[in-house]
């Protein structure tokens, strides 16, 4: 039995003594377990978050002028990934002369290669 549930049977229990006071309190004490028990979800869901991002940098190799993971075929934005810790793919932009030219979508930034790897 969690905690919640604690509270609410204890509140029934007190609630047979009509005490209007004792009643406030252990309502309150119920908005405070609530309280606590969400701050406890949103400390457990970032520390995943923080795991996983700990877990996908052992695998970023940096080649090429881009971040790439292995069996990606499409690199990682440098800018995006080094400032912010965001994992935008870049996108290959067509051009007339040499066909290597690349851009994020999230920065915008623009890469220029002489012989890309993507």
């Amino acid at each position: 039995m969690g905690a919640v549930e604690n509270v609410k049977e204890i509140a029934e229990m007190i609630g047979k003594f009509h005490d209007i006071e004792l009643n406030r309190r252990i309502l309150k004490l119920e908005e405070e377990v609530i309280d606590l028990t969400r701050d406890k979800r949103r400390a457990d869901d970032k520390v995943e978050e923080l795991q996983r991002l700990l877990k996908f940098s052992k695998e970023l190799m940096l080649r090429d002028g881009f971040y790439w993971v292995e069996g990606d075929p499409t690199g990682f934005c440098t800018g995006c990934w080094d400032a912010k810790r965001l994992a935008i793919h870049v996108q290959r932009l067509p051009h007339p002369v040499d066909g290597c030219r690349y851009q994020c979508p999230h920065c915008q930034n623009r890469y220029a290669m002489r012989s890309a790897g993507i």
